[in-house]
């Protein structure tokens, strides 16, 4: 696979949402380590790293305080959709007895939205 400038925001945004999930909040110091880190493994790879940086500051000043995107709506769900959110994290928590709510929530939260988009198909 060949890196370009699409695939690296989309690993910077994953590697952001990652920490930002896994903490709940985010710690300055560790979030510094994670960037360094995807950075480091971008320099390795023999790309330009200031180039990408300065790409990616572009893309987080222009994307706040955005507006989702138009042909996005606003999804409602219902009391069974959430009632089915905590069985499922309840399985997680089962499963993986020391992750974090956040993570939990957002997986089991992931899961009801794919069973609904099967429904809805």
């Amino acid at each position: 696979m060949e890196l370009n400038l699409s695939i690296l925001r989309h690993l910077i945004k994953e590697e952001i949402n990652q920490t930002i999930t896994e903490q709940g909040r985010v710690d300055p110091a560790e979030a510094a380590q994670s960037l360094a880190t995807l950075l480091a493994r971008l320099q390795g790879a023999g790309l330009n790293i200031d180039s990408i940086f300065n790409d990616a500051k572009q893309i987080v000043a222009r994307s706040a305080g955005s507006q989702p995107p138009a042909n996005r709506k606003e999804k409602k769900w219902s009391d069974a959709d959430h009632d089915h959110q905590e069985e499922i994290a309840q399985g997680i928590e089962k499963e993986n007895p020391g992750i974090s709510k956040e993570k939990k929530m957002a997986f089991a939260g992931a899961q009801v939205n794919r069973e609904k988009r099967k429904r809805n198909k």
